[in-house]
């Protein structure tokens, strides 16, 4: 199975992307040890370093650290790959906020729970997915016709702050 994590700018990958010239790549095979308990595991990963690389999606310039199982890889297509199997994780972690909890044992109670959720998650994905996280929007929907009004009122004065307050009041 092919595994890919993301490695933190840590001393050690801060100082092997500072040798390195803007968009330079390059891979190495490393060594290691890990003790755990008694017990001393060895194995062996490929690291990769990817120096000043423009991500296609944003125009922004990143350094890009990773560590891999595979022996090969495609760096012109590590950064996509890695943020494609991020996606998928960040599916699984907006199903877990939207999990309604009950403790019913009814499967028509659960079962429309599920629905609903299922709905929620679709709704954020088509309509809002682009301007709020799926937290803010689940939050958003738990807010008071009251309290909507009121974010409402300091959203249009902070737009346009000579406006003394909604209709003129």
């Amino acid at each position: 199975m092919r595994q890919q994590i993301f490695v933190p700018a840590n001393k050690m990958v801060a100082a092997e992307l500072a040798r390195m010239t803007e968009g330079e790549r390059r891979t190495f095979r490393c060594e290691f040890e890990l003790n755990n308990d008694r017990a001393v595991l060895k194995g062996e990963t490929t690291l990769a370093f990817l120096r000043k690389v423009i991500d296609p999606t944003n125009g922004k310039i990143f350094d890009w650290s990773f560590a891999t199982n595979q022996e090969r890889i495609n760096l012109d297509y590590i950064v996509p790959t890695y943020k494609g199997r991020w996606r998928i994780e960040t599916g699984f972690r907006v199903q877990d906020e939207a999990r309604i909890k009950s403790k019913s044992r009814e499967i028509r109670v659960r079962f429309f729970f599920f629905v609903y959720e299922q709905l929620l998650q679709l709704l954020w994905a088509v309509l809002y997915k682009d301007e709020v996280s799926f937290k803010e929007f689940l939050l958003e929907l738990s807010e008071t016709s009251d309290e909507r009004l009121e974010k409402a009122e300091r959203k249009a004065v902070r737009a346009n702050p000579q406006a003394s307050g909604i209709c003129g009041l």
